[in-house]
């Protein structure tokens, strides 16, 4: 008993978020469940505001870096594509992974979150780079691309191409 209390604690003090990110280096990651497995703890760092991790990764879809790019409040957080633009091209990244969190637990998407997530399809497709999902934790997880609904997103970029 007495280890799952300091666990709770180290847990929620932020250790093992650096932990995470060397340890994830240079691994794959394959599927929403993985993302939200490797996510979910450093989230439990500061779980009543609103952040944003990015994952950038290879052509290869190995973790190149997993960084905190935005923090908001307990119910939103700012996005800025120009800085995740630029620290893509630093990172020489092929592909990214969106997630964040929602402090009350709820992981629907809202309208911001759809919004902002249309926003980084189109800054990151413009400079040939996949945005492979936008995963929201909380009480569980909400995939964007397991729910068709960042396919919906590419499809309407695609069309737009094609005038």
């Amino acid at each position: 008993m007495n280890n799952s209390k300091t666990f709770w604690k180290d847990l929620k003090s932020g250790i093992f978020v650096s932990m995470v990110k060397e340890v994830c280096q240079g691994q794959e990651l394959s599927n929403s469940q993985e993302v939200y497995n490797v996510m979910k703890p450093l989230f439990a760092e500061n779980d009543d505001v609103e952040t944003v991790y990015c994952i950038f990764l290879n052509a290869k879809n190995r973790i190149l870096a997993i960084e905190k790019i935005f923090s908001g409040t307990i119910s939103s957080s700012v996005i800025y594509p120009r800085e995740l633009v630029k620290r893509i091209i630093e990172l020489k990244s092929t592909a990214i992974v969106l997630t964040h969190n929602h402090p009350s637990g709820f992981v629907e998407p809202s309208i911001e979150d759809k919004a902002i997530t249309v926003r980084m399809a189109i800054a990151v497709a413009s400079i040939d780079v996949a945005l492979h999902d936008h995963i929201i934790i909380g009480q569980g997880f909400h995939s964007m691309a397991d729910s068709g609904w960042l396919q919906s997103v590419r499809s309407r970029y695609d069309d737009l191409l094609i005038l």
